[in-house]
């Protein structure tokens, strides 16, 4: 009777086991299968972040050679303006002045006159460019080209500390009445553009803005004090 009753458990509890066994596999199977997509999705991603975290060698020599280039540019500069402010020329340099146009610097309130009354007439072109060409910018391509985008496009306003910035610089290596000298003229020449788009030159007005940026050259050149 005993062994009845055995047998008959074994034949009731076997095809349960053997599910629950079946069921088991699956279930460690389904997990390994999960840890071994989980690992090869993060090295996957690690090697994507690797690729656009780390620089490539092309791009270690590119940035070498620009490097090399902008010291090579402030090295240039520097000597042709005869400035050391190394945070002046960085600046300048930022705003397209190089060593080949940087007379064009010294014109800046010029091209900033003929801006004055908002925007550019032909007549207040015309005066900027005929006032510039028989002064230091005649004979400099680049200059002339650099002062030409000033009057079809108007400059950034950092432009303005950057001129007196500048000036101020050459004021402390040139004899001061020479810099006034030079300082009249471009006042001349601011002037004579204001007056360009008022009329025959001499008998036009000058507004509020145009006598404003007049007044920024006298200070900048200290004109006030001759």
């Amino acid at each position: 009777m005993k062994q009845t009753v055995n047998h008959f458990c074994r034949m009731m509890t076997e095809p349960f086991l053997e599910r629950a066994s079946y069921y088991h596999l699956l279930t460690i199977k389904k997990v390994r299968w999960r840890m071994v997509a989980t690992k090869t999705t993060g090295r996957n991603l690690q090697k994507l972040i690797d690729l656009r975290c780390c620089p490539t060698e092309q791009y270690i020599r590119d940035r070498f050679k620009k490097d090399i280039f902008w010291k090579q540019e402030k090295t240039r500069l520097s000597r042709a303006c005869s400035i050391e402010d190394d945070d002046l020329i960085e600046r300048m340099l930022k705003r397209g002045i190089r060593a080949e146009n940087v007379p064009a610097l010294q014109m800046f309130p010029i091209a900033m006159a003929a801006w004055s009354s908002g925007s550019v007439s032909s007549q207040e072109a015309q005066a900027a460019l005929q006032s510039v060409f028989p002064f230091e910018l005649s004979g400099h391509t680049a200059s002339v080209n650099l002062f030409r985008s000033w009057l079809e496009e108007k400059p950034d306003a950092d432009l303005w500390q950057i001129w007196e910035d500048f000036v101020s610089a050459r004021m402390q290596q040139i004899d001061l009445r020479h810099t006034q000298k030079i300082g009249r003229t471009i006042y001349k020449m601011a002037e004579r553009v204001s007056l360009a788009s008022g009329g025959f030159w001499g008998l036009g007005s000058v507004c509020r803005e145009e006598q404003e940026l007049l007044e920024r050259i006298k200070q900048t050149f200290q004109l006030d004090q001759t």
